[in-house]
C-alpha cells in the first residue's frame, strides 16, 4: 500500500473518530440537560402534590401532638362562644331588656337577673345555661393561659398555629413519598427558611444548613392554618448531583466509548501491521537482490574460469591451469559458506532446533578465527589485537555456532571499515560469565539503527561504503546464538567512532 494512501486513510479515520467522540459528548450533554430538566419537573410536581395534601388535611392533622391539644381546646372554646351568641340572638327580648337582665363587666361577660324581675322557669333556665357555659369557657381559657376576653385574637384559629409547631416528621414523610412516586429516588434534606432573617426555622437531621440556604429548590410555604410574621419557604437540598442519567443512557454511553476505543485500537494495529509487512517486504526484496548478487558473482567467476580451462593454450600451462582451479574452488567455498549461513539461520528460527553443547576453550576459538582473518586484514594494512584473559570456569557451548558467531563479528568489523581496520578482541571472567569483547574502528551505527540491528534481514545504511555486501542475517544469527546459550549481547557505537560488541556467556 502506498504511503500517501496510508496517510489519507489515517487522516480520514482520525477525523471520523473525532467526529464520533464529539457527537457522543454532545449527546451525553443533551441527555444530561434533559435529565436535569426532568428532575426539576419531578421535584416541582412532588412538592405541589405535598402542598395539595396539606391543604386537604385538617390543621390538627399536621401539627405536633402537643399543639394538637391546644388546638382542640381552642376549637371547643370557639364552639362554646358561638353557642352563647346563639342563646343571646335567640333570646334578644330577654338579654337586651335591661329591666330584667344585666351583665356583670361587659357585654356577654355574665347574665344576672335584676331585682324584682319576673322570669319564667324557661327564662331562668336560659340564664343558668348561659352562665354555666360562660364559666366553663373561662376555665378552659385559664387552663391554656389565655386572657378572659370575649372575642380576643387567640380564639382565631388562624393565629393559633405557628410554623415552629408543625409535625415535621409528617412533612418529611410526605415529601419523600411523593418524590419516589414522581421517579426521584434520592432522599433530600429538608428545611423551613425564614427569608426576613435568612435563617432556618427547621433543618432535617444530618443536613448542611449552608446547602439549604443556597438551594435552588425553594417553595413558598403557607398551608392553611399557619400564620407567621415572616415569609416562610420550604427548601430542599439533594446530597448528590440532580443530573441523574437513566441506566440505559449510561450503558449506551459506556458501550459507545468502548467501541470507539476498540475500533481505534484495531485501526492503528492494522496500520502498524501494514507498515510492518511493508517493511518486511522491502527487507525481503533487498535480501533477494543481495543474495542474487552474491550468488551471481561466484557463478560468473566459475563460468569464466571454466571457459578459460577449455582453451588449450591455457590448459597447457600448469601454473595458469592451477590458478583457475583455485579460483573455482574459492568461489565454490564462498557459495557453500553463504548457503550454510542461510541454512543455520533458518534452523535456529525453528522450534525443533537444538544445540550440541560441550566444554570449549573460548580463547582457542578466538585465536583460530583471528588466524583465518589475518591475511585479509593485512591486505588492507590493518591489525587484529587480542587480549585473552584467563576464563575461570567451564564454558559449555556449541563450538560450531560460537565459531560462526565470532567469525561474523570479525567479518563485519572488516567490511564496515573505510580505513585500515583496527580490531581489538579481549576475553575475561566477570560475575560467573565469560565475557567476549570485539571492538573496531569502523563507520559505527546510529542510535536509531541500534535497536533494529539484531532483527532478521535488517541492514544499516552504509552511506558512502558501496562495496559492502550482505543479507542482513549475520547479526541476527549472532543474537540467536547468544540467546540459545542463555547469554546476553550489548552494543556501544557512535557514527564514525566504531563499534564495540560485548557478549556474556554463563559459566558452569
Amino acid at each position: 500500500m502506498k504511503r500517501r494512501l496510508l496517510i489519507l486513510l489515517s487522516t480520514l479515520f482520525a477525523l471520523a473518530a473525532i467526529s464520533l467522540v464529539l457527537i457522543q459528548i454532545s449527546q451525553t450533554r443533551r441527555s444530561a440537560k434533559m435529565s436535569d430538566n426532568l428532575f426539576n419537573i419531578s421535584v416541582n410536581n412532588a412538592i405541589d402534590e405535598v402542598f395539595n395534601q396539606l391543604d386537604q388535611m385538617k390543621v390538627e392533622d399536621y401539627v405536633s401532638q402537643k399543639e394538637r391539644y391546644r388546638l382542640l381546646q381552642y376549637r371547643r372554646i370557639d364552639d362554646m362562644t358561638e353557642k352563647m351568641q346563639d342563646i343571646i340572638r335567640n333570646n334578644s327580648e330577654l338579654f337586651y331588656d335591661d329591666r330584667r337582665i344585666s351583665f356583670g363587666v361587659s357585654t356577654q361577660d355574665s347574665a344576672i337577673a335584676l331585682p324584682n324581675a319576673r322570669l319564667s322557669l324557661s327564662e331562668e333556665h336560659i340564664i343558668t345555661q348561659y352562665n354555666t357555659m360562660l364559666n366553663a369557657r373561662n376555665r378552659m381559657l385559664a387552663n391554656i393561659g389565655t386572657p378572659k376576653t370575649g372575642k380576643a385574637n387567640p380564639l382565631d384559629i388562624n393565629n393559633v398555629i405557628e410554623a415552629s409547631k408543625l409535625n415535621f416528621p409528617l412533612l418529611d414523610s410526605l415529601i419523600r413519598e411523593e418524590l419516589i412516586i414522581n421517579g426521584v429516588d434520592i432522599t433530600p434534606h429538608i428545611g423551613i427558611l425564614m427569608t426576613e432573617t435568612d435563617s432556618l426555622l427547621y433543618c432535617s437531621p444530618g443536613a448542611n444548613p449552608d446547602n439549604l440556604l443556597n438551594s435552588a429548590f425553594k417553595y413558598s410555604f403557607h398551608p392553611h392554618g399557619i400564620a407567621s410574621s415572616q415569609s416562610l419557604y420550604l427548601v430542599l437540598s439533594f446530597p448528590s448531583s440532580p443530573i441523574i442519567l437513566s441506566s440505559d443512557t449510561n450503558l449506551y454511553t459506556i458501550l459507545s466509548i468502548c467501541m470507539i476505543i476498540l475500533i481505534s485500537a484495531l485501526f492503528f494495529f492494522s496500520i502498524r501491521t501494514i507498515l510492518y509487512q511493508r517493511k518486511l517486504d522491502e527487507m525481503k526484496t533487498d535480501f533477494i537482490n543481495n543474495m542474487t548478487h552474491e550468488i551471481k558473482t561466484p557463478i560468473a567467476t566459475i563460468s569464466l574460469a571454466c571457459e578459460m580451462l577449455e582453451d588449450e593454450s591455457v590448459t597447457s600451462d600448469y601454473a595458469t591451469r592451477r590458478n583457475f582451479i583455485n579460483i573455482i574452488s574459492n568461489e565454490n567455498r564462498r557459495m557453500r559458506i553463504l548457503i550454510e549461513t542461510l541454512l543455520q539461520s533458518a534452523k535456529m528460527s525453528s522450534k525443533k532446533f537444538s544445540l550440541n553443547p560441550k566444554e570449549i576453550d573460548l580463547n582457542s576459538i578466538v585465536e583460530s578465527c583471528v588466524n583465518n582473518f589475518q591475511l585479509t586484514v593485512q591486505n588492507r594494512q590493518g591489525t587484529i589485537e587480542t587480549h585473552l584473559g584467563n576464563i575461570q570456569g567451564s564454558l559449555f557451548a556449541d563450538d560450531l555456532h560460537i565459531t560462526n558467531m565470532i567469525h561474523n563479528l570479525i567479518d563485519n568489523a572488516i567490511k564496515y571499515s573505510e580505513q585500515p581496520p583496527r580490531i581489538v578482541i579481549s576475553t575475561r571472567t566477570e560475575n560467573d560469565h565469560a565475557i567476549l569483547v570485539i571492538s573496531d574502528n569502523g563507520i559505527g551505527i546510529a542510535k536509531e539503527d541500534q535497536k533494529h540491528i539484531f532483527e532478521k534481514f535488517y541492514r544499516v545504511s552504509t552511506g558512502d561504503v558501496h562495496n559492502v555486501k550482505g543479507f542482513g542475517i549475520g547479526l541476527n544469527y549472532v543474537s540467536q546464538v547468544v540467546s540459545l546459550h542463555q547469554g546476553t549481547i550489548s552494543l556501544e557505537s557512535e557514527p564514525g567512532q566504531g563499534s564495540t560488541f560485548t557478549i556474556a556467556l554463563p559459566l558452569s
